[in-house]
């Protein structure tokens, strides 16, 4: 089932407005001439580092401390951005710019470091820390080859020549970091701000003044950064970004093609050409063969090794994610739990060999009787349980109930026909109402109500009384 969107706070819609308005200013400059695209372009940055400042500030009183100090930290880069139009009306230094350059993204450095990450393990944070240094020598030979080497090439090693480009790289890993700990909300925002910016860097390293293209890349990195305080506002919880786990591929990539790339500029595709060829070849297939691993391993932590369906980890984080999803949307979420008529004496009676035979049975039937936009899950043992978000009314979960109740029919196993019947008991949460733990301990209760109405499968609704009577018993 489509997820509606969220609609847009009006601190959004004005942040868009003021970010289509500069560019049709810039554009109107550039038509102009002379030096109103450079007016412009120092009067946009400044609006965004006022409306950044307010925003940074304001974020920093709905957190907790530890994030309060990142959120300050941001608000410092804004400043700089605001403030450096105005000390340029009042001196004409060529370090200015690089100065306020380095200011603006060792705050940003700042704040990534203080941000609070999503918990690991001593192993977990030393992985982390390597796959951001793949990106980190990923992000070095490419300012190398586009601002750092040409630099260098043409003015010798200066000062200027490893400053900007280190604040860039510092940049770069302490986002890289950020990401690749499963950084959520407000943090995506900034980090994909603060990846354009590195970006718009690396092209600038390239040119000897501000070209239209630098101006868009630079604005976008703004408006990306500012639209992080505004939704740290607004805060949502999301599942992390999936292809995150991909950037140190993405930095080996980047490395292998700059070398061809640099091969088929000097002509020197031997050696050069077909040593970096197959060095990159070599590279695609190790990389491809470890995320076909990785990918497996992480099916395996939230897979049951039996049935091939869902494990309780995946069915908490999934429920989780339902229940908030539907705060946001409006929309119902409803779990249903399910526990098997009769598994006990199968087990005691052919063996437990048979009984897990029984169990992959009822997980085919579970699977060809739960939608797509379902979720169905084993708890452990004969429980199982199904995720049904999104929903529009309550009866769709009472549909599928309904259809899992007609789908089971007796199964054989081992040359024996084996019922196969259940008790399905069900909990629905209008938008922003039960937890998890509350419409699971529901949809148990309803559960047992169900079981106690025959051997045959039977489901249940969760009512008021079911408390009532398990009080009692």
């Amino acid at each position: 089932m489509r997820t509606l969107p969220r609609r847009a706070s009006g601190a959004q819609r004005g942040l868009a407005l003021l970010y289509a308005a500069v560019l049709v200013a810039a554009g109107v400059a550039l038509s102009v001439g002379g030096g109103a695209f450079g007016a412009v372009a120092e009067i946009g940055r400044a609006l965004f580092g006022v409306a950044g400042l307010v925003a940074a500030l304001l974020a920093a009183r709905d957190v907790t401390s530890r994030a309060r100090q990142a959120w300050r930290a941001v608000a410092v880069s804004f400043a700089v951005l605001a403030v450096t139009p105005v000390i340029a009306l009042f001196t004409t230094s060529p370090v200015l710019d690089d100065v306020s350059h380095v200011a603006f993204v060792g705050a940003l450095v700042i704040a990534l470091q203080l941000f609070p990450l999503a918990p690991a393990s001593r192993r977990e944070r030393w992985k982390t820390g390597l796959d951001a240094a793949v990106v980190l020598v990923g992000g070095f030979m490419l300012l190398w080859f586009l601002a750092i080497g040409p630099y260098v090439d043409r003015h010798g090693w200066t000062s200027e020549a490893m400053l900007l480009p280190v604040v860039d790289l510092a940049l770069l890993f302490s986002v890289s970091r950020a990401l690749l700990r499963r950084a959520e909300g407000a943090l995506r925002p900034l980090a994909a701000g603060a990846l354009v910016l590195f970006a718009g860097d690396a092209v600038h390293g390239a040119t000897s003044q501000l070209s239209p293209w630098q101006f868009l890349v630079w604005l976008t990195a703004d408006a990306l950064l500012v639209a992080a305080a505004v939704e740290q506002r607004r805060p949502v919880v999301r599942r992390p970004f999936a292809p995150v786990r991909y950037l140190p591929y993405a930095a080996v990539a980047v490395a292998h093609g700059l070398m061809l790339l640099a091969a088929v500029q000097q002509g020197a595709l031997f050696p050069w050409g077909g040593l970096a060829l197959g060095g990159a070849t070599i590279s695609v297939i190790v990389l491809t063969r470890q995320a076909i691993v990785q990918r497996e391993s992480d099916e395996r932590a939230v897979t049951d090794e039996l049935t091939g369906l869902a494990n309780r980890a995946r069915f908490r984080e999934t429920s989780h994610r339902a229940l908030a999803r539907g705060e946001r949307t409006g929309r119902l979420s409803a779990v249903l739990v399910i526990d098997l008529n009769g598994f006990k004496e199968v087990n005691d009676t052919l063996g437990h060999k048979s009984g897990d035979l029984v169990l992959v049975e009822f997980a085919k039937a579970l699977r060809a009787g739960v939608p797509s936009w379902g979720l169905p899950c084993r708890l452990g043992g004969d429980e199982f349980a199904v995720v049904l978000p999104d929903l529009d009314f309550a009866e769709q979960a009472y549909d599928v109930a309904g259809a899992l109740a007609s789908a089971l029919a007796p199964v054989v196993v081992e040359g024996r026909l084996m019922p196969l019947a259940a008790g399905i008991g069900i909990a629905v949460s209008g938008p922003g109402e039960l937890t998890h733990d509350v419409i699971v301990h529901r949809a148990d209760l309803a559960m047992y109500r169900a079981k106690r109405l025959g051997p045959q499968t039977r489901w249940a609704v969760w009512q008021e009384s079911f408390e009532q009577d398990r009080a009692a018993a």
